[in-house]
């Protein structure tokens, strides 16, 4: 027994009826990252109310034995490997604590790493889930520390790890190496989807199914767990070439959404951008996407500063309303030249049009009508499909008084930005009717 699992074993074991959190630790094998992980918890979590529930998932290592030695009273241990869903579905059901935690057995936690989850969640009553970031994940949820050793790694992320509201991204679906929710949500949807079992796109469900509760699921930013990165349910995939393909379908059948294009980020779009920080900032999308990339413009706005950061858009299409309704103060479903009719009440800081250049009918029109809608010294990024649009829609921006802005990408995103005051004498243009 190691120096740091005798610490370990002589805490005094805090759980009670009803802990503030209870943590689910599931392990097949690989006993060595299983000690890691649960020693890391001890040393790390040991001033918070926590019940520890271990999961041996038919381990033929010693991880049973080893689970058998800790001085947590809930344990479970299967002869076999059940599957991850229905194995952290057991655990949860006996979790008591007002908030639940799956962790995986090659996940090292750090210093405040759980303070700042709670300080996340009790910040408001619609977080559902809350997820750290690491060093090993998909779903743009990555960071990588300058670390050389494990020790290098907790110094840094003890440095790293302060808590910051301004870093909790909203996000549409998230991997959930370490995740906690509210006990009760779990309870309501009992646990994880166990038509996704022994794993593969379950995450993905379960953050979909948060978020149609009316919860949103939030990507901390601020801490930082070590994450080996899928040493467990690699064997999954070895053992049934299909599991990725025929869960996708399932997810489609269950959601309507193919996880993996609601989940994707347009990066060119936020570096075309420019970022200040304001109290209250406004963003319009048009175009037929799940929202994700000017969600994600929404978190940038919010790590520059800004409080107040509302999301609305006009879907070209209709399959992805369910997904949009979950994060847009409104959206409404309509073709990309009726933006006047529903959303022309008010201006936008930003305006994303991630319309395909080359379907839009009347170009000019909608140019005009979406300058109109920007507030002086507002942004608006759209793209061009080739040289011919790049300059149709550079001279129509020039026309309206617009300042280009910038270009990236030689695939032609493009950045313009209503002047603060008109030059020339030119008269402030407001939103126009009846030009389509």
């Amino acid at each position: 027994m190691g120096t740091e699992q005798k610490e370990a074993a002589q805490i005094e074991n805090k759980e009670t009826a009803s802990p503030l959190v209870s943590i689910v630790v599931l392990a097949y094998n690989h006993l060595d990252y299983t000690r890691q992980c649960i020693e890391s918890i001890y040393r790390y979590t040991s001033h918070i109310d926590f019940e520890l529930i271990t999961i041996n998932n038919g381990s033929s290592d010693g991880t049973e034995e080893y689970f058998n030695g800790l001085p947590n009273q809930k344990k479970i241990s299967f002869p076999e490997n059940i599957g991850v869903c229905k194995a952290f579905n057991c655990g949860f059901k006996i979790a008591e604590g007002k908030y639940t935690m799956n962790v995986s057995n090659d996940v090292v936690v750090t210093a405040h790493w759980l303070d700042n989850l709670l300080n996340c969640f009790e910040s408001d009553p619609k977080i559902g889930m809350v997820v750290p970031v690491c060093d090993a994940s998909c779903n743009y949820q990555q960071i990588n520390l300058p670390c050389q050793s494990m020790e290098e790694m907790q110094r840094i992320a003890e440095r790293y790890n302060v808590s910051n509201p301004d870093l909790w991204e909203e996000r549409l679906k998230m991997t959930v190496y370490a995740a906690i929710y509210r006990t009760e949500i779990l309870k309501v949807l009992g646990g994880f989807d166990e038509d996704f079992n022994p794993g593969c796109y379950d995450d993905d469900a379960i953050c979909f199914s948060i978020r149609r509760m009316g919860y949103k699921t939030i990507l901390a930013k601020d801490t930082f767990v070590h994450h080996f990165g899928a040493r467990t349910f690699n064997a999954e995939y070895e053992k049934d070439k299909n599991l990725a393909i025929r869960n996708k379908g399932l997810f489609f059948v269950k959601f309507g959404v193919d996880a993996y294009i609601a989940g994707l980020i347009d990066f060119n779009v936020l570096n075309v951008l420019d970022y200040g920080s304001k109290n209250e900032v406004s963003i319009l999308g048009i175009g037929g996407s799940f929202g994700t990339t000017v969600l994600q413009l929404k978190n940038v706005c919010k790590s520059h500063g800004c409080k107040d950061v509302e999301l609305y858009y006009l879907s070209e299409r209709g399959n992805n309303m369910t997904e949009l309704k979950t994060i847009c103060r409104e959206c409404v479903q309509g073709p990309a030249e009726d933006v006047q009719l529903y959303f022309g009440g008010r201006q936008y800081d930003y305006i994303v049009l991630e319309s395909e250049s080359a379907a839009l009918h009347n170009r000019e029109g909608l140019f005009t009508i979406l300058y109109g809608l920007l507030k002086p010294g507002g942004q608006l990024v759209c793209t061009a499909a080739g040289p011919e649009v790049l300059y149709e829609t550079m001279g129509i921006f020039y026309r309206l008084g617009a300042d280009f802005h910038k270009q990236i990408n030689d695939y032609y995103y493009l950045s313009f930005v209503r002047p603060e005051q008109p030059s020339g004498g030119e008269t402030l243009l407001q939103p126009a009717d009846g030009l389509f």
